[in-house]
């Protein structure tokens, strides 16, 4: 039986360290998404266009969802208050993306 509970450690532990590096680089990918002026309101931001030939389907409009998404994130993480929001259907749609 004892084993079974090592093995749950080790799983919770897993599960833990994907979740942690999940969080860091969704974190990265929002900075390089505003510090690049992909935004809407940036210096050169990603419009449809843009995507169009990139074999994805995927707008400028899911890309901002994810920003919010991944800025969400960041407030949960750090005990502040995030919107709340359908994350689930914008993580499911990125998924379906791919």
């Amino acid at each position: 039986m004892a084993s079974r509970k090592i093995e749950y450690a080790f799983a919770v532990r897993s599960a833990v360290t994907a979740f942690a590096e999940a969080v860091e680089r969704v974190g990265e990918l929002d900075e390089i998404y505003t510090d690049s002026g992909y935004d809407s309101g940036g210096s050169d931001p990603i419009v449809d266009a843009d995507l169009g030939s990139g074999g994805y389907d995927i707008s400028a409009a899911d890309l901002a969802n994810f920003a919010t998404f991944a800025t969400n994130v960041a407030l949960f993480m750090n005990a502040g208050d995030p919107a709340v929001v359908d994350y689930q259907s914008h993580i499911n749609a990125f998924r379906n993306m791919v």
